[in-house]
């Protein structure tokens, strides 16, 4: 390899920032650059999976991010207004991991913990900051950025990698198709304050009503009565151009006796399930949401972001550092480890959102009466433990993501 052994990391979102975090431990330069100004203030992504911990912990920075977030360790399945199924994630994910409770951690507290940690490692990120273009030839990759303040730039990297985001100028540079679909409902995200008793609602654990097309997931939050709300729009306020609180769909909410006191954010989305059909391009690669959007089920969007920058990440080192004779070889795994798993986390999660937000008599019994006793401790346990912590009981495949974290644990020892 010739010139610069520079990375460019486009994006500083939670898989940008782990991808510059785990480079930067492993001595390799980078470049983080940003267009927005500052990091993000709302909570959007809120749970860290086992998995993710687990490589968190091969960076020392696990116990740490756990000492910050909100652990809960049930899940609650609602129908009609009763529960009807109550799972124990905790006991579940005894002796699959030293993190067997899922870890609330908001995404805008997730990425300043990521900021610091990278500081500490001399990186800082380039803010209001985007690429205008770039050209990957033989030896590096020419990049042209501009800062909001200046004129275009030209530099020279070794590599660079898209982390940013769905609407991916590095995958719409690649021309790269990003195929799947949107879903017809809109959806809202709500972070509130509750008022007086909520009636049998345990705001410590996950609560989950499956009413007719009408589902909606209540979070906990840190603070003794805050959570987020996750539900859909009504139909008749989707042609609305101005969404607000007044327009979701409260049945519910009110089947759940929940007292919504206060709305402190409020935002509402299409949910679209998307898979790109490349993630690499010679020396350029996509990781997260430039690579893969799905549905909010199970909480795997930014978990399977950071999977992708740690698959990535000891790769990358490895051959800028010239510690791996396979060289492009080696980089050549990156995309068939982590699109396979893609494919078969958004098959997945399609099902799951669909049977949970559609219509129709069959899927009003499904969610109302078959779910309920599939969910339940007997018959549910190792299924539910293994995807509610982004593991499995299984031993992973050789071709598939564990046997790339396998061999990044390996690298990171040394």
């Amino acid at each position: 390899m010739t010139g610069s052994k520079e990375i460019l990391i486009v994006g500083a979102g939670p898989t940008g920032l782990v991808l510059a975090l785990w480079l930067a431990r492993r001595g390799v330069a980078v470049r983080v650059i940003d267009k927005t100004a500052e990091p993000g203030t709302t909570s959007r992504a809120l749970v860290v999976h086992a998995r993710t911990l687990e490589l968190y912990s091969q960076l020392g920075i696990a116990d740490a991010l756990a000492a910050r977030g909100l652990p809960f360790t049930a899940i609650n399945l609602w129908a009609r207004g009763r529960r009807v199924a109550h799972v124990e994630l905790g006991a579940l994910g005894r002796g699959l991991t030293r993190y067997p409770e899922l870890l609330i951690v908001p995404q805008d507290e997730h990425e300043r913990f990521l900021i610091e940690h990278l500081r500490h490692a001399g990186v800082e990120v380039e803010r209001r900051t985007e690429l205008t273009g770039f050209e990957a030839r033989d030896g590096d990759v020419l990049a042209r950025t501009r800062r909001a303040d200046s004129a275009e730039a030209e530099s020279s990297f070794a590599y660079l990698v898209g982390c940013d985001g769905a609407h991916s100028t590095v995958r719409k540079t690649l021309g790269i198709e990003f195929p799947g679909g949107t879903y017809e409902r809109v959806f809202y995200v709500a972070d509130i304050e509750l008022g007086g008793a909520q009636g049998e609602l345990d705001l410590k654990e996950l609560n989950l009503s499956l009413d007719d097309a009408d589902f909606l997931a209540v979070f906990p939050l840190k603070g003794a009565r805050a959570a987020r709300l996750l539900g859909a729009v009504t139909p008749a306020a989707q042609q609305h151009h101005e969404l607000t609180w007044a327009d979701v769909s409260g049945e519910a909410i009110a089947r759940l006796a929940l007292d919504v006191r206060r709305v402190n954010w409020f935002s509402t989305y299409h949910v679209h399930h998307r898979v790109a059909s490349r993630f690499a391009a010679g020396r350029v690669f996509l990781a997260g949401d430039a690579a893969h959007v799905h549905s909010p089920v199970g909480g795997q969007g930014m978990n399977t972001g950071i999977g992708d920058a740690v698959n990535l990440a000891w790769k990358l080192a490895d051959v800028v550092s010239g510690r791996s004779p396979a060289g492009q070889t080696l980089l050549d795994t990156y995309e068939p480890e982590r699109i396979g798993f893609a494919r078969r986390l958004v098959a997945t999660t399609d099902r799951a959102f669909t049977l949970v937000s559609r219509g129709g008599r069959l899927a009003r019994w499904i969610r109302k009466s078959l779910v309920p006793v599939r969910c339940r401790p007997s018959r549910g346990a190792p299924s539910c433990a293994g995807s509610c912590s982004g593991r499995s009981r299984k031993r992973p495949s050789r071709t598939a993501a564990g046997c790339s974290a396998a061999k990044g644990r390996q690298r990171a020892r040394r």
